[in-house]
């Protein structure tokens, strides 16, 4: 309990839980449980009781982002670095509007081929493994990431989310679109937000990072790795969508 609260700019060195550590396979492990029982459990639900059941994940995504802040603001950190200003934070403003409009043809697509592998690699490449794995920032990073791709996964599922490739390039579009704006605010305020000026330790966009020299080229890399990533999970959401839910 001695660094539970305790942020990543101030853990000492040696505490961290380590990529794709036994701790950090857990982790990976207990979302993939949840997720699945999850599905089992919305395909049960009627009509109303899923608008409650996704209601509540938005909630839930929103609640835990304030506490988050709070948190950070309490223990002395700088909040203005840490707004929820992420690409996995536009994603819980994406699902709270989705929830509400549970009719609407473009959010679902969206959330599917951008904010779900957002959430996944998010998972995979967290920016947490230099906390212990008993912290509460690294609880709420695998919560947060953990609620939204339940979400998505318990629509699809479900069958509630269609996919198409002129959808794909429309959630390209709004990706690119989402990333200038938060260039500009990064630029003006010299922030890092959804990672555009530097991999922040990240293991995959440092590889990025590293590849394209920065700048400019960090930028191009990101949009490009961004694309192929948002085809790969099209064609494999495609392809079961295919030959399981149809």
């Amino acid at each position: 309990m001695k660094h539970f609260w305790t942020h990543k700019e101030r853990i000492p060195e040696g505490y961290g839980y380590g990529q794709f550590s036994l701790a950090h396979l857990l982790w990976i492990t207990a979302t993939v449980i949840f997720t699945v029982l999850a599905v089992f459990f919305y395909q049960v639900l009627p009509y109303q009781n899923r608008i409650v059941f996704l209601r509540t994940i938005a909630a839930s995504l929103i609640i835990s982002d304030i506490i988050k802040m709070i948190v950070i603001k309490v223990t002395g950190i700088n909040v203005w670095d840490y707004l929820p200003l992420e690409l996995c934070s536009f994603a819980a403003y994406f699902i709270v509007c989705d929830s509400l409009w549970t009719g609407n043809s473009v959010l679902p697509q969206l959330l599917l081929t951008l904010f779900f592998p957002a959430a996944i690699m998010a998972v995979f490449f967290p920016t947490t493994s230099t906390l212990p794995s008993f912290n509460f920032h690294t609880i709420h990073q695998f919560f947060f990431h953990g609620l939204i791709i339940i979400y998505v996964a318990v629509r699809f599922f479900a069958s509630e989310i269609t996919l198409s490739y002129i959808g794909l390039w429309r959630s390209v579009l709004i990706a690119c679109a989402l990333a200038a704006i938060m260039y500009v605010v990064d630029t003006k305020f010299d922030k890092n937000f959804m990672f555009l000026r530097d991999s922040y330790g990240n293991v995959m966009l440092d590889i990025i990072y590293n590849k394209t020299k920065g700048n400019i080229g960090y930028i191009g890399g990101l949009v490009c790795f961004s694309i192929v990533v948002m085809h790969i999970f099209f064609f494999i959401f495609k392809l079961i969508e295919i030959l399981l839910l149809n």
